[in-house]
């Protein structure tokens, strides 16, 4: 179990593993990262927000966002037409808006100003407002940290079914952040709750909750079920953890070919918190199967030496 376990230490300190605010963006509308968009809508769309209505300016800055609908992609374009649509009141574009400023992606980077967007778009109860809003107050976007208000905040998005909201929760319960201490249980159903919407990141945490008997009795096979889910996904997280349970037999038989493979897939999955992880594992493996091939070949040459008889009496076929 050493790697395995040594596993435990990083996982508590990248806690949480949590997809970014910026994934939600267009989430609200059925044009997230990855809807496809054909040209002519595309085409459409854009010639449609040339009216500046706020629902249209929005639509057009998803284009932007993303790149789809043949617009090229330009998070600068985006921010601009987020904020022609939040000046003039657009929910969804105030929480793209808050989401981009805290991140400083298309703009230069302002957690207040990100703080101030996304507590009017909460005002107006947009879902994803309410939960990045409880985010902001765990984290201290432009403030100071705020446990019980970000209790609050995420318990009302978790009212109307945010599973970002119940993943969030979870993290809080799991960590005893706002309460008198952790609750492994409570925790484990807040997750439930996301992964039943297809959340990779509470996904995620269950399978490390039966990975490692936290909360739930250890249960290998379902972690690595879990983790796989995650992997259909291109979850970095749960293709890190395939590869470490197939590297140390934890499960599923020993397999440094599988390990290998699957510390590979985490490294192009674009995960922050486990690219850099998954990279060393690889190497590290990579390294040893090597310095095994090289022991086993010095090995076997240093048996033929030792074992070949004296040139007197040898053999001679002639």
């Amino acid at each position: 179990m050493r790697g395995l376990a040594a596993a435990v230490v990083w996982v508590v300190a990248l806690r949480p593993a949590a997809p970014s605010p910026t994934d939600a963006i267009g989430r609200d509308v059925g044009m997230d990262r990855s809807q496809r968009v054909p040209e002519h809508e595309g085409a459409r769309i854009m010639r449609d927000a040339e009216d500046g209505r706020p629902e249209h300016l929005y639509f057009a800055a998803l284009l932007y966002l993303y790149g789809k609908g043949g617009v090229a992609e330009s998070p600068r374009e985006a921010v601009r037409n987020f904020r022609l649509a939040a000046e003039q009141g657009h929910a969804g574009a105030m929480v793209a808006l808050g989401a981009l400023l805290r991140h400083g992606r298309g703009v230069a980077r302002d957690e207040k100003a990100a703080f101030a967007w996304v507590s009017e778009a909460a005002r107006r109860d947009h879902v994803d407002a309410l939960w990045m809003l409880g985010v902001a107050r765990l984290e201290g976007w432009g403030g100071d940290v705020d446990h019980g208000a970000a209790r609050t905040w995420l318990h009302k998005a978790a009212g109307l079914g945010s599973a970002d909201a119940f993943h969030w929760l979870g993290v809080m319960t799991e960590y005893g952040l706002g309460r008198d201490g952790p609750d492994l249980n409570e925790a484990l159903e807040s997750y439930r709750a996301a992964a039943a919407q297809g959340h990779d990141a509470a996904n995620f945490h269950l399978g490390l909750a039966y990975a490692y008997g936290r909360g739930a009795n250890q249960d290998l096979g379902r972690a690595m079920l879990l983790f796989q889910e995650g992997a259909q996904r291109r979850h970095g997280g749960s293709m890190y953890y395939i590869g470490l349970m197939t590297l140390y037999g934890h499960g599923v038989p020993v397999d440094y070919d599988v390990a290998r493979y699957w510390f590979q897939r985490a490294e192009s999955a674009n995960d922050a918190a486990f690219g850099d992880l998954a990279s060393n594992a690889r190497r590290e493996l990579e390294a040893s199967l090597q310095m095994a091939e090289t022991f086993i070949a010095e090995a076997e040459a240093n048996w033929t030496s030792a074992n070949e008889p004296p040139e007197g009496l040898k053999y001679n076929t002639a």
